[in-house]
């Protein structure tokens, strides 16, 4: 994002938590007064509720918590939610507190505290992080394990343990899609982290493509080549021929469409273009032959037209396409997500379910 909207969005968060301060703990902001017709609500706790906390620690937070979830008071949660990660910084024994009180509380509470955990540094020490898997793992409560695995997310990178873990629940037969599914993401969302700080990204994928072949669920599947398309990374020989292998194999149609996104990041684009052309006569959808054709301009740029005319060849659909993308070119545009925009679209895609299932 530019500079500036940055620092818009930096602004509206301290007014959004100042406001919070005024309405949860009477604390008075320096801000401009409020017109006098306006009424504030109620307070939820006593002013200086701030100092309270600093006497009393991290056991006032959370009957501050439960105060306002009993009174159905949403500022004050998210207010509290915020605090949290501010009131635990680094302390991993203030942190297993946390996950002890999480792990008995009713769900509500759980999630709130474990919303706050997630974004505590203390959330990378490794105990508890163990403990967090744990609770996936093995908690009676969906709910409980669901808010512990979005607790996960913040890892700065996952050891090949932990990513085998992760991978169990999201192939598992007996989790709850929205379990696997939330298996999955996360996963996804650390390699991110770990590939921000000049990690490898190889371990991750390597299991997220394992999902894409091998997981009976297509959301499942769908998820993982996503996440796997998601880095803006250029992918190496063997992930491009794992992606080659969904794009031809899989039986849904929305998870080929996703492999082909995947497969235009291929370091080799050679290798790219001859795995899109090997696909497309075979493909029987009209969105993932679309797919095929633009992905594969988007990996070989103008030098690609020629493939591309030979789509058109088996499948005229494709003929007004082609002649815009031309003319695209020929107007000097190289950036294909520049020239995406300036391109008319004809053909209705997603298609509808029924048309959709294969």
């Amino acid at each position: 994002s530019p500079p500036h909207s940055q620092a818009l969005r930096a602004r509206a968060r301290g007014w959004t938590r100042a406001l919070w301060l005024v309405l949860v703990c009477g604390a008075a902001p320096a801000m401009a007064a409020e017109p006098p017709h306006q009424r504030l609500p109620r307070l939820t706790c006593r002013a200086g509720y701030l100092d309270f906390e600093q006497l009393h620690g991290l056991p006032t937070v959370r009957a501050a918590i439960q105060q306002a979830l009993a009174q159905n008071d949403p500022a004050a949660v998210a207010f509290l939610t915020e605090r949290m990660p501010e009131v635990l910084g680094g302390d991993a024994q203030a942190a297993l507190q946390v996950l002890d009180w999480a792990d008995s509380a009713p769900a509500p509470e759980a999630a709130v505290l474990l919303a706050g955990l997630r974004e505590a540094s203390a959330v990378r020490e490794a105990r508890v992080a163990e403990r967090l898997l744990t609770m996936v793992e093995r908690h009676a409560s969906i709910d409980h394990r669901a808010q512990a695995l979005q607790a996960l997310e913040t890892q700065a990178r996952f050891g090949a343990p932990a990513q085998d873990r992760l991978m169990a629940l999201a192939r598992s037969g007996t989790a709850p899609r929205g379990m696997s599914l939330l298996a999955v993401r996360t996963l996804g969302w650390v390699m991110k982290n770990d590939f921000q700080a000049g990690g490898s990204v190889e371990p991750y994928l390597t299991r997220l493509l394992t999902l894409a072949r091998e997981s009976e669920d297509p959301h499942v599947r769908a998820l993982a080549v996503e996440l796997a398309a998601s880095l803006s990374v250029r992918l190496d020989e063997r992930t491009v021929k794992q992606l080659a292998w969904v794009l031809e194999h899989d039986a849904d149609a929305n998870v080929r469409e996703l492999a082909a996104l995947a497969l235009s990041d291929g370091r080799d684009t050679r290798a790219v273009l001859n795995h899109f052309r090997a696909a497309f006569p075979g493909e029987q959808r009209l969105c993932v032959r679309w797919a095929i054709l633009r992905y594969t301009l988007r990996a070989g740029g103008a030098a690609a037209l020629h493939q591309a005319r030979d789509y058109a060849r088996q499948d005229r659909r494709f003929a007004r396409d082609v002649a815009d993308f031309q003319a695209l070119y020929d107007a000097g545009h190289v950036d294909f997500d520049r020239l995406w925009l300036n391109k008319r679209v004809y053909h209705r895609c997603p298609e509808d379910a029924e048309a959709r299932t294969p």
